[in-house]
C-alpha cells in the first residue's frame, strides 16, 4: 500500500512548480536587490552599488564568456532542465495554456503555431473571452513592473505604479511601460512555445549541443508488453511529443509530467511506470548519487574554464572600475530643473541686452540668474558658487561702468 501511495502521488510536477515560481520570484529580486540593473542613460551596468561602465572591457567580455559558456555546460550535463523546471517562457506558456482549456474547451487552441483556431462550441462565448483576456492583461501588467526594475531604480518605479511620481518621470516611463505590456500580452495570448521553438537562443543552441549522455527521459523498452498503448503519457506532454518514443532533437523539455503520468496509470496494478530520468545508457538501476556522479563525469571542462574565466573577469571589472562622480538624486535633478525655469524666466529680459556691445547687460542677466538660483534654493550644494558668481559679476559690472559710465 505504501508503495501504491508513493506511486500516485506526483513525484515531479508540484517540484518543478516550485522552483518554477521561485526562478521568478529571484528573477524579480535581482534588480530589487541591486544585484544587477541596467541603466540605458549613462549606458552602464549597476551591480552592488557599483557602476560599471559599458567600456569596461573586462566586465563586459567576462560577461560574454557567461553568457556563452553556461547554456552549453547545461546542455551537456543536465539537459533540458531548465526549459521545464525553470525557465519563465515556459511558466507562462503552461499557464496560458491551461487557462485556455478551462475558459475555452480542454482542446482548445488559440496560438499562432497551432492547428488554427480550436475552441469548444458550448465555451465559445463572449465572456469567456473577456474573463481570459482581462486576466492575461492583468498578468502582462505585472510582469512589465519586473521588466522595468532591469531599467530603472526601484523607487522610480513604484512611484510609477503608485501613481505618485511626477508628471515628468510618468511620461517618460509610461510608453515603455505600455509597450512592453503589449508584447507580454501577445506572448501569453498567442505566442506562448512557438517562441521556444523557432526564437529562443538558448533553445537553438541546445539543438546544436544536445546529447543523449545528458539528463533525458527514457522509456523501458523490455517491458513494452505492460504498456497499454494509452496514450496517457503523451496526452498530458506539454510539448505534444511521444514520450515512449522521444528522438534527440524533439523539444522535449524534461518536465517529468510524462513519468508522472505513467506512474499513476500503472499505480494500479501496483507495479512502476516504464519512463524515468536517466543520464547517459547505465540502466535504470543508477541511484541519483551515481546519476549526479556521471553528470559530473561528462563536465566540459574545457568550457567549464571558460566559464570560470568569464567570472573572474566580471569581478576583476568590478573590483578596477574607476568611482563613478556622486550622482544628483531623481528629486534634486527636477528641483533644479524647476530654478533654472524660474530664473530663466525671470531674468529674460536682462538676458536679451546682453551682446557683443552690451557687456554690462551680460555681466546684469549672469549676476541676476545666480542671485535668482541663491533666492530659490539657498540650501543648494552650489550656493557658495552662486554667491561668489553674484559678487564677481557685479565686481565686474562696476569696474565697467567706473571705466565707462555711458556703459549704462
Amino acid at each position: 500500500m505504501e508503495k501504491e501511495i508513493k506511486q500516485n502521488t506526483p513525484q515531479y510536477h508540484w517540484a518543478r512548480k516550485l522552483t518554477q515560481i521561485a526562478t521568478l520570484l529571484l528573477i524579480a529580486l535581482i534588480p530589487v536587490l541591486g544585484l544587477l540593473r541596467i541603466d540605458l542613460a549613462s549606458a552602464s551596468f549597476v551591480t552592488l552599488g557599483h557602476q560599471i561602465w559599458w567600456s569596461n572591457f573586462s566586465f563586459v567580455f567576462g560577461l560574454a564568456l557567461v553568457a556563452a559558456t553556461a547554456p552549453i555546460l547545461t546542455y551537456m550535463t543536465i539537459g533540458t532542465i531548465w526549459c521545464g523546471w525553470a525557465c519563465p517562457q515556459n511558466l507562462l506558456s503552461e499557464w496560458a495554456n491551461n487557462l485556455t482549456y478551462k475558459f475555452l474547451g480542454k482542446r482548445a487552441d488559440v496560438r499562432v503555431d497551432g492547428k488554427g483556431m480550436v475552441v469548444a462550441a458550448s465555451k465559445n462565448k463572449l465572456i469567456n473571452w473577456i474573463i481570459l483576456s482581462v486576466i492575461f492583461i492583468m498578468a502582462s501588467m505585472v510582469l512589465t513592473v519586473i521588466v522595468l526594475l532591469f531599467f530603472y531604480p526601484p523607487h522610480d518605479v513604484w512611484a510609477f505604479i503608485t501613481l505618485r511620481s511626477d508628471e515628468q518621470s510618468f511620461s517618460f516611463m509610461q510608453y515603455p511601460y505600455v509597450f512592453t505590456v503589449l508584447l507580454i500580452f501577445i506572448d501569453i495570448a498567442a505566442v506562448r512555445y512557438f517562441l521556444c521553438d523557432y526564437a529562443c537562443l538558448y533553445r537553438i543552441g541546445q539543438r546544436i549541443f544536445k546529447t543523449q549522455d545528458a539528463l533525458h527521459v527514457t522509456y523501458d523498452s523490455s517491458r513494452s508488453a505492460d504498456c497499454a498503448k494509452c496514450n496517457y503519457c503523451a496526452t498530458t506532454c506539454i510539448t505534444s511529443i511521444e514520450p515512449t518514443q522521444i528522438k534527440q532533437y524533439d523539444p522535449c523539455i524534461n518536465c517529468g509530467e510524462c513519468i508522472d503520468a505513467c506512474n499513476r496509470l500503472h499505480a494500479k496494478s501496483d507495479t512502476v511506470g516504464l519512463l524515468r530520468f536517466e543520464v547517459g545508457e547505465r540502466g535504470s538501476k543508477t541511484t541519483w548519487r551515481e546519476k549526479l556522479s556521471e553528470i559530473a563525469s561528462r563536465f566540459n571542462w574545457l568550457v567549464g574554464a571558460m566559464f570560470l574565466a568569464g567570472c573572474v573577469m566580471m569581478v576583476w571589472g568590478i573590483v578596477t572600475q574607476p568611482e563613478a562622480q556622486p550622482q544628483i538624486s531623481h528629486e534634486e535633478l527636477l528641483k533644479n530643473q524647476q530654478v533654472a525655469r524660474v530664473c530663466n524666466s525671470q531674468c529674460a529680459p536682462l538676458q536679451a541686452t546682453c551682446n557683443g556691445k552690451n557687456i554690462a547687460g551680460c555681466y546684469r542677466a549672469a549676476a541676476c540668474k545666480c542671485a535668482c538660483s541663491l533666492e530659490q534654493d539657498p540650501a543648494n550644494a552650489s550656493s557658495a558658487t552662486w554667491r561668489e558668481c553674484v559678487d564677481s559679476n557685479n565686481a565686474n559690472l562696476k569696474r565697467l561702468e567706473a571705466h565707462a559710465p555711458s556703459a549704462r
